[in-house]
Formats: C-alpha cells, structure tokens, sequence
C-alpha cells in the first residue's frame, strides 16, 4: 500500500513540463499583476502631471492677476490722491473766488465812472444786474464769474470799436460818435453843430465846422451805412485840453 501511493507522486514530482507550465502561467500572473500596478502607477502619474500643469498655469495666471490688481490699486492711489489735491484746490479757489469777483465789480464801476461819458445807462444797468447776482445766496460762483467777465469783455470791445448813439448833451439831443476810448464827438440833430468831450474838464466843448463831414461819416461807420474807412478828426490832448475854453 505504501509502494503504490509513492508511485504516482514520483511520476508527479518527476514532470518537468508541468513545472514548467506551472511556473510560466505564476509568472503570467505576476506580470499581469505588476502591468497593472505599473498601469495604476502610471494612470497616477499622468493625472499628477496634469494636475501640476493645471496648478502651474493657475499659479502664473493668478501671479499676472496680482501684478494687474497691484498696479490698478497703486494707479487708483494715485488718481484718489490727485483728487484730493484737487478737491483741496478747488475747497481754496471757493474761499478765494468771492473776494475776487468783489474787486472786479468794484473795479468795473470804477471804470465806467471815470471813463467817457457814452451808453451810460446801459453799462450802469449792467453792473447793476452783477451787484444783485453777487447778492442773490441761490447764485452760484460760476454764474457770478461768468456774469462779470462777460462785463469785462464788453468793456473791452469798447476799446476796439466805433460807437454812436443818440443821447441828451447840455438839454438837447444830439448824435455823439465814439471812437473806442480814445475820444467822444457830437453832431446836433439838424447837422449845424459839433463838439468834443473834453475829459480834463468833464464837459463838451464845442468845435469848427470843419469837423462836421468827418464826423457825419464817422457816425454812419458806427451804424453800418457805410464801408469803414480813415476819419480826420482831431483826437484829445494834453494841450487841447488845456487851451479849451468854456
């Protein structure tokens, strides 16, 4: 009984093909099992390598994002900081603005106090309407402003321009040119008479006849009648003033 059981176990142990199919299909198994452990690895991998790409590129994008908001915060210091300087600047204009405009009004009046004796009414209404502007609290400083140098430019105009309007001299009417605000004639309504204003002694004195085309011409110049052109008429001196005679 024992011989017989011996028996196959040595044929058995004696199979070299058997071993070797044994250990060829162990050895499939383990390089199955290790391809899938590589393959798992490597799957792994791929998904790290990826996700190191994607936090690499996330990194430079927010690295860029920063940059940006770091300039926009020190440009947008620096915009806020020119405001309040300009802010401060305008808060100083105001305070200073006020005083101003009463020195030029002042100023104005004091011109057409002491200047030539022409439109009158006009340039005194005018100022009249800045004082109850300065005035009126609803008004705001820029109309003010605009108001009294609107003044000013008028005023200036004068200067450069031929002027004639009709107006009252010693009671009567009479025509009376400007010629900027060099020198103010007169010409009687019936055309027989002219005169000068004479500045040094606030009143108007009279003239020759020889002045009465030139000023007629000088009249129909202002009103538009006719093409500009070059007017003989004695302009105001020292010495006119001084030889005129009441």
């Amino acid at each position: 009984m024992s011989l017989a059981m011996a028996a196959p176990m040595t044929a058995a142990g004696a199979d070299p093909v058997g071993q070797a199919i044994n250990a060829t299909v162990e050895a499939n198994r383990g390089a199955r099992a290790s391809q899938s452990r590589i393959d798992a690895l490597d799957d792994q991998t791929r998904q790290m390598l990826e996700r190191y790409r994607a936090a690499t590129w996330q990194s430079q994008q927010l690295k860029v994002y920063a940059e940006q908001l770091e300039e926009l915060a020190s440009g947008q210091e620096a915009e806020r900081d020119s405001l309040q300087r300009q802010l401060a600047e305008v808060d100083r204009t105001e305070r200073e603005l006020l005083p101003l405009m009463l020195r030029m009004t002042q100023g104005l009046e004091s011109i057409v106090a002491e200047d030539l004796p022409f439109l009158q009414q006009e340039r005194r209404d005018r100022i009249a309407g800045i004082k109850r502007l300065m005035a009126d609290p609803s008004a705001t400083n820029p109309d003010r402003f605009k108001r009294i140098l609107e003044a000013y430019q008028i005023e200036a105009e004068y200067g450069r321009t031929l002027g004639a309007e009709r107006t009252q001299v010693e009671n009567r009417s009479v025509d009376v040119l400007r010629v900027g605000r060099t020198a103010l004639y007169y010409l009687s309504i019936d055309g027989r008479e002219a005169g000068w204003w004479n500045a040094a002694q606030k009143r108007w004195d009279r003239l020759d006849g020889g002045e009465i085309a030139q000023i007629r011409r000088g009249l129909r110049m202002a009103r538009e009648t006719l093409a500009p052109d070059l007017l003989r008429l004695p302009v105001p001196t020292a010495a006119m003033h001084a030889g005129a005679q009441p």
